[in-house]
């Protein structure tokens, strides 16, 4: 359920969104003089005020930095993304086209498989701090070139991150399965399903990144269910429980 935005901002709004925990994370938020808040205040979202409004704390807030633990999936990094931008669009007037700068603050052994997952979440082919308004650092740096990767970042909002997904492949396939729940056609069924896993070949683990959490779990349900769709007709009976299934599993 939302969570009351914190006291501190609305004392001090802060123009630096750290989002993370443990000591690490704690740390940070020391050392650059901001407010950190825990992952998951910031996915439960904020409550509104008494008078049922909201408080424009992030006016100008002008970066965002999520710290991602050692645990954190790419699905999960993403989820925590999205938060972000939901707590933006809530508490600045500019909403989707607020202008921020975002960097993934990664483990220092972070693979090179968690930043493209990332970069497929985001809609790109590879995360340019010069271009996508987004930039990944390993915690095996100094502050000051993290710093550094922070300043070089062009601040971007959200509507080219949008049309960026809109026209990735992988983000497409995904739009017209979920297309689907809006329809009452089983026949169409396996033509969506083959589209996706074509989308995704090779690299099924990344459908994960379109689930609800537990992403992990919903993702096997997934590739499951488009494996079956795909090799067997699929009947008006089975639509009708693959759309519940699909409600629950897609994010």
């Amino acid at each position: 359920m939302p969570k009351p935005i914190p006291n501190e901002w609305l004392a001090d709004p802060p123009t630096t969104l750290l989002a993370g925990e443990g000591p690490y994370a704690q740390a940070l938020g020391s050392v650059l003089g901001t407010e950190t808040i825990s992952l998951s205040h910031l996915k439960d979202g904020p409550e509104s005020s008494d008078a049922g409004g909201y408080s424009q704390v992030l006016e100008n807030m002008a970066q965002a930095i999520l710290v991602v633990s050692e645990s954190m999936s790419a699905a999960e990094a993403m989820q925590c993304h999205q938060a972000v931008w939901d707590w933006i669009r809530t508490l600045s007037s500019s909403k989707d086209q607020h202008e921020l700068v975002f960097l993934f603050d990664l483990p220092a052994d972070a693979s090179q498989e968690f930043e493209d997952a990332i970069a497929v979440g985001l809609g790109v082919a590879k995360i340019d701090p010069a271009s996508t308004g987004h930039a990944v650092w390993r915690r095996f740096g100094s502050l000051s070139e993290m710093l550094h990767v922070l300043a070089n970042i062009r601040p971007m909002d959200l509507l080219p991150l949008q049309a960026r997904q809109a026209a990735n492949a992988k983000h497409t396939a995904i739009a017209g399965l979920r297309e689907l729940l809006t329809q009452d056609s089983p026949t169409a069924v396996s033509e969506a399903a083959r589209q996706v896993q074509l989308a995704f070949s090779g690299h099924e683990y990344l459908l994960d990144l379109f689930c609800r959490p537990p992403s992990h779990r919903n993702g096997n349900l997934l590739r499951g269910w488009l494996n079956a769709s795909v090799t067997s007709p699929v009947t008006q009976d089975g639509w009708a429980a693959s759309k519940q299934h699909l409600v629950e599993w897609l994010a």
